[in-house]
């Protein structure tokens, strides 16, 4: 386990990262993970890993591993993937128990960062796994009153994110945990967030036929530092 993450953090090649990320995630998938201490720090190390990758294809993988991780948790707590809840049951003690996990494997700031990734591809799939989180906790699709939002102690943070994701990919300055009042690792500010943040418009924009953000500057920027960090003894200055 040790030599694949050190393999997922230092190797210069692209496909042994995008291998073992792949290896992850099936481990995850098929339950494997009996021989991790702490399934949650295992997640929370591996995508902080992949999401400051260079490759593309990792970070989409890292996604991949994400749904695997939230499909799982799901099932061990409710025997049930993605099976919606009813409104009496949306805040047992199971449901917080669900939003706590996620928040400690601190996998929403990654979902949400990755939404205004400046490839399509990354954004699509982190749209489609929020989705299925949103349809899990709120199985009804009206979104909350914005007013209401406002008011809440999240509510100022949950509107600013949702004003940045409309940026997209041009988004700068995207927050880390805590910032600008968004906490990625509270439960409640999540659970407010996917009730609030319109996923099926944004879903719609990433949906989009232009090709704008897979062949933006950024884009291309980070598939020549990928590619030129496959090749040894080749240094590039990118302005």
């Amino acid at each position: 386990l040790d030599c694949c993450l050190e393999i997922l953090s230092t190797d210069s090649e692209g496909f042994p990262r995008r291998a073992v990320i792949s290896i992850f995630t099936k481990w995850l998938r098929e339950g494997c993970t009996g021989q991790l201490e702490d399934p949650e720090q295992f997640v929370s190390r591996v995508i902080q890993t992949v999401e400051q990758d260079l490759d593309w294809e990792v970070r989409l993988g890292g996604l991949e591993l994400v749904d695997a991780f939230c499909s799982q948790t799901i099932w061990r707590l409710s025997q049930c993937p993605y099976a919606p809840v009813t409104s009496a049951v949306t805040n047992s003690t199971p449901q917080k128990e669900l939003l706590q996990v996620f928040c400690r494997a601190k996998l929403f700031g990654f979902l949400f960062r990755s939404l205004c990734d400046c490839d399509k591809p990354v954004g699509q799939r982190a749209c489609d796994v929020l989705i299925g989180l949103r349809g899990h906790f709120y199985p009804v699709s009206t979104l909350e009153n914005p007013q209401e939002i406002e008011d809440s102690p999240a509510g100022r943070g949950i509107a600013w994110l949702q004003r940045t994701l409309r940026q997209g990919s041009v988004a700068q300055n995207f927050p880390t945990d805590g910032a600008d009042g968004v906490d990625f690792q509270d439960a409640e500010s999540m659970m407010l967030a996917l009730g609030a943040i319109d996923l099926l418009e944004l879903h719609d924009e990433l949906n989009k036929s232009s090709d704008h953000v897979e062949e933006s500057p950024q884009s291309l920027l980070q598939d020549i530092l990928a590619t030129v960090g496959t090749i040894e003894d080749n240094e590039v200055d990118c302005y």
